[in-house]
């Protein structure tokens, strides 16, 4: 793990409750529960940002990152509307797939989220060829939301807790046997490995 903010940090708290892996933490930084180590060989993935990215090429392991690996090996857009994509990929007839992001969103859309975000102007961003609206929400509450034909799909949590889950279940495909691609592709076994982390799906019939 390369702890390079606080995603980072609260997604190595998630992990360290699989019963299937076992975090350490890149140096430089110091820690009072997980092992720290000069580099990522001997281990399975390293999961982070940028720096993550480069200390997989050079362990020759898979990155889990939030966004994209620009052709690296390893599983991308595990985030917040990374999680909204895999949401509507088990969907049939997907809509309108939707994030509600403290700090962002606007725009000329609206969508309506599930109390207390509610309503909110949202704007579309398109990640790998899928396109999702982002909204803003209020300051500790995130939301990632997929509306089929026949199932509304959504999770609706604390902003940091989610958006760390967002990223250790990246795990999730790779303990799969997956090596590469957007968690949407691989959506059943990274959804598997966010519940049981935490995240509640929520399901209604349309």
């Amino acid at each position: 793990m390369a702890a390079e903010s606080e995603a980072t940090r609260r997604a190595a708290l998630s992990l360290s409750t699989h019963p299937d892996v076992e975090v350490a933490l890149l140096a430089p930084t110091t820690s009072s529960q997980f092992a720290v180590v000069d580099s990522a060989v001997g281990y399975d993935a390293v999961i982070g940002g940028e720096r993550a990215v480069r200390a997989a090429a050079e362990a020759d392991v898979p990155a889990v990152v939030p966004g994209a690996l620009q052709g690296h090996q390893g599983i991308e857009h595990c985030s917040i509307p990374g999680l909204a994509l895999a949401l509507a990929a088990d969907l049939e007839s997907p809509g309108t797939v939707a994030v509600a992001i403290p700090g962002h969103g606007g725009g000329d859309e609206t969508i309506v989220f599930p109390s207390p975000i509610d309503s909110r102007r949202a704007h579309p961003e398109t990640l790998t060829g899928r396109t999702l609206f982002i909204a803003d929400s209020p300051e500790n509450v995130s939301a990632a939301m997929a509306l089929g034909r026949d199932r509304h799909l959504v999770i609706l949590d604390d902003y940091r807790f989610m958006e760390g889950i967002a990223l250790a279940a990246g795990v999730g495909p790779l303990l799969a046997g997956f090596e590469h691609g957007p968690v949407w592709e691989h959506a059943a076994a990274y959804l598997q490995a966010a519940t049981e982390m935490g995240l509640v799906i929520g399901e209604r019939a349309a």
